[in-house]
């Protein structure tokens, strides 16, 4: 039984050894796999490029079909991203320019403290001056009165030296 399975084995090796290669892939395919793999690898604009060449050069292919919806799935990616960024850098234009009106109006809510601060100082003088001008006012109609008293003492004094 040895030796059937020796002649088996010689048969089988032979058999392998004459058959003909396996068929090399078509360039569109090894250029289709090499466009994944740049996809895979993040290599998205040369990935876009090899899509791009597929079509170019083999447009009848059967990868064809497939390389045109993976290069627009990769385009609307791409278009996307950029979107994303675009508006990522307008949100945080966006916060930066709040954050600077915020310290503005935090300025400004400061800056209406202090004159509210200064109007009610103002306001404790002025309440204060009219006081003093009412005691004033006072004080000059007392010594007016004591002015036309002492007037009136003098002609009656005048009067009576007559």
């Amino acid at each position: 039984m040895t030796k059937w399975a020796l002649v088996a084995m010689i048969a089988a090796i032979a058999g392998c050894a004459s058959s003909p290669p396996p068929p090399s892939p078509r360039p569109s395919a090894t250029l289709l796999v090499h466009a994944d793999r740049m996809v895979i690898a993040g290599q998205y604009g040369d990935a876009l490029d090899a899509y791009g060449e597929i079509l170019a050069k083999y447009p009848d292919a059967d990868e064809a079909g497939r390389a045109r919806g993976s290069r627009e799935a990769l385009a609307a990616l791409l278009a996307a991203r950029a979107q994303v960024a675009r508006l990522t850098a307008d949100v945080n234009a966006q916060a930066a320019e709040l954050a600077r009106a915020r310290e503005h109006a935090a300025a400004r809510e400061h800056d209406l403290t202090r004159a509210r601060e200064q109007a009610a100082a103002r306001d404790g003088d002025l309440a204060r001056a009219r006081q003093e001008i009412a005691r004033l006012t006072a004080e000059a109609d007392r010594l007016r009165a004591d002015l036309e008293t002492l007037k009136k003492i003098d002609i009656d004094l005048e009067r009576r030296r007559k």
